[in-house]
């Protein structure tokens, strides 16, 4: 994709439409994805995506032959019955993925042997994020709603964890920073977001109030300047990541029921795209142009999707997000005639 290309991408992201609804694999024939889609991811170079089920059925499908029914067998995992809730491939190792489930295990899983091999059960949900910087020993951050915040080192075993304890308040949300594996940052239950140095036994090096509500999700921006955060009264905040200086907010609204299975996910560049599930699955863009600053929202999808898994496609500027059944619906630029005719020129 060219330069230009790109930048009429970053002026009209907001322009979008449903492009494909694509059903991912067939009962009457037995192959494919069979099951709902409750968890979902796409590898670093934007080709193999991972599905995963309320019932623990485990499906890859290449990007490319979407549409095209070449559908491959579920994994032989044995995750029968387990409601799987997160679904993510390791950033080191493509043979590797995990998963979490709604009582609250943590699996690391072989996708060639199609096995489980490793496992730990935490204390409540299970919100993950895997340090892909470090690339000689990478270790996993998990928040569970307690007090301690756990750092696994796949060498010791996910039952020996590292605890990491920010006063009496409970943790849900964890994120490395880019670059520096060895930073860490954390979102508490009351709001508060904080910085921590895994490598030292200090408490924690910086900490702000920024949310009102329990946080639901956390994202650093591929170049470590801007820290997305999201609450469930409806807000996101970017931030500095240094300082905890705002840059931009949005507010909606969050639909409170408590089995709510929320979802974040960031597209950052020039400009910076989050899309999440309030009420309703929205995008929203945050553009900086000198000392002006831009928000724009669209709701972009009926209330029935608002507890589907979504990700995005960086290298086409894709959101791809659950729908009803076995069904994935792909959300894409939508060009209008005069971009179709500056392309053809």
């Amino acid at each position: 994709m060219g330069m230009f290309e790109r930048e009429q991408i970053s002026r009209s992201i907001l322009n979008l439409e449903w492009t494909k609804h694509i059903e991912m694999g067939s009962q009457k024939e037995s192959i494919g994805h069979q099951k709902d889609i409750s968890a979902l991811d796409i590898d670093d170079g934007d080709q193999m995506i991972i599905m995963a089920s309320h019932c623990g059925q485990v499906s890859v499908a290449n990007y490319k032959y979407l549409g095209r029914e070449k559908w491959k067998k579920p994994m032989a995992l044995e995750l029968d019955n387990n409601s799987l809730q997160t679904i993510k491939w390791c950033p080191l190792d493509l043979r590797l993925f995990m998963v979490t489930t709604a009582s609250n295990w943590m699996r690391v899983c072989d996708s060639t042997m199609e096995k489980v091999i490793n496992g730990a059960q935490f204390e409540g949900n299970v919100y993950f994020h895997w340090n892909e910087h470090n690339v000689t020993n990478s270790k996993v951050a998990v928040a569970d709603g307690s007090r301690n915040m756990k750092i696994v080192d796949f060498r010791v075993g996910m039952s020996l964890p590292q605890n990491i304890r920010w006063d009496d308040v409970p943790i849900d949300v964890v994120q490395w920073f880019p670059s520096r594996h060895h930073y860490l940052y954390a979102g508490r239950r009351d709001g508060k977001i904080g910085i921590f140095d895994v490598r030292s036994t200090r408490s924690v090096l910086a900490e702000k109030s920024i949310h009102t509500a329990p946080i639901f999700g956390m994202r650093i921006s591929k170049d470590g300047r801007r820290l997305i955060s999201a609450d469930r009264s409806g807000r996101i905040h970017v931030a500095d990541t240094w300082n905890f200086q705002t840059k931009f907010q949005y507010r909606d609204q969050f639909d409170l029921h408590p089995r709510r299975q929320a979802h974040l996910e960031i597209l950052s560049g020039k400009d910076l795209y989050v899309a999440t599930n309030f009420a309703r699955l929205t995008m929203v863009k945050f553009e900086e142009n000198g000392c002006r600053k831009w928000t724009e929202s669209v709701e972009i999808a009926p209330k029935v999707l608002k507890n589907k898994p979504i990700v995005f496609r960086e290298s086409s500027y894709e959101l791809i997000a659950g729908h009803t059944f076995n069904y994935l619906n792909v959300l894409s630029l939508a060009k209008s005639r005069q971009y179709q005719n500056e392309e053809e020129n």
